[in-house]
């Protein structure tokens, strides 16, 4: 692990970013990294983004990153929604009980998924504000039958303006152990699955994964065979590289401190 210098990140023909930690905490956005990225993108860098959150259609962070001067597309942006969505028809499944939100719903809906508790092929959880005593008896005892488990992201907790709220994580992980069975898949980071579907057609490129949490962003990154960027804005600090044992390529405070 190395200090990430402006050489080494002009060395990369394309960069993928993490949003919340990396873009934003919350509704605030961090200046200094999305100036950074920006200049990057208008020197011909592809910059496309992955977050492991579920509460947002895939449009909407579209228009949330055009707001912010980014010329992105849909295909420039991949949520753990849309992937659980891939997953779910990849594997013929057309019926889900699902703790998420309506976003969540929507975008599966759009891969033929219909919503019911009776008869679910898989319970699929992830980030659900409304989350509450019943959602969790309901999950629990079909996933406690056997019924399949799918999480959409692993992370316990979300980046905030003033702290941390709680995220799909601690949904799964009320929901596991209620039933006493952790996901059959977690289809979000660190899943590599889901850096390959980002990184689809960038075969022949240096691509650098940008993330916040190393648990998720550069575990996922490095198991998907990515040099990886731990900045650190958002969740976990270099105190953390040493406890959890994930090492990142590079660190950097933050990306302005790098390329101003």
């Amino acid at each position: 692990m190395k200090r990430l210098t402006a050489e080494d990140l002009k060395s990369y023909d394309a960069i993928v970013c993490d949003l919340d930690g990396v873009i934003y905490r919350g509704r605030r956005v961090i200046e200094g990294n999305v100036s950074v990225l920006l200049r990057l993108q208008r020197e011909g860098k592809v910059v496309r983004f992955l977050t492991n959150n579920s509460t947002r259609t895939p449009e909407h962070y579209v228009e949330r990153l055009r707001s912010l001067g980014f010329a992105v597309g849909e295909g420039d942006v991949i949520t753990s929604g849309l992937a659980t969505g891939m997953y779910l028809k990849e594997e013929g499944i057309s019926s889900a009980y699902v703790v998420g939100s309506p976003a969540l719903r929507e975008v599966l809906r759009r891969y033929g998924v219909r919503f019911s508790p009776k008869g679910a092929e898989v319970v699929v959880v992830g980030m659900d504000p409304r989350f509450n005593y019943r959602k969790l008896r309901r999950a629990a005892s079909l996933v406690y039958s056997g019924v399949r488990f799918v999480a959409t992201n692993p992370d316990t907790s979300l980046p905030v303006e003033n702290g941390v709220l709680p995220g799909a994580g601690s949904m799964v992980a009320a929901i596991s152990a209620a039933a006493g069975r952790n996901p059959d898949v977690i289809v979000g980071k660190p899943n590599p699955t889901i850096f390959r579907m980002a990184t689809r057609d960038l075969k022949e490129k240096r691509v650098l994964f940008v993330g916040d949490r190393l648990n998720t962003d550069i575990l996922g990154g490095n198991r998907a065979g990515l040099d990886t960027l731990l900045v650190l804005t958002g969740v976990h600090g270099l105190e953390d590289v040493e406890r959890l044992g994930i090492i990142p390529t590079y660190y950097a405070p933050s990306l302005s401190s790098v390329l101003n």
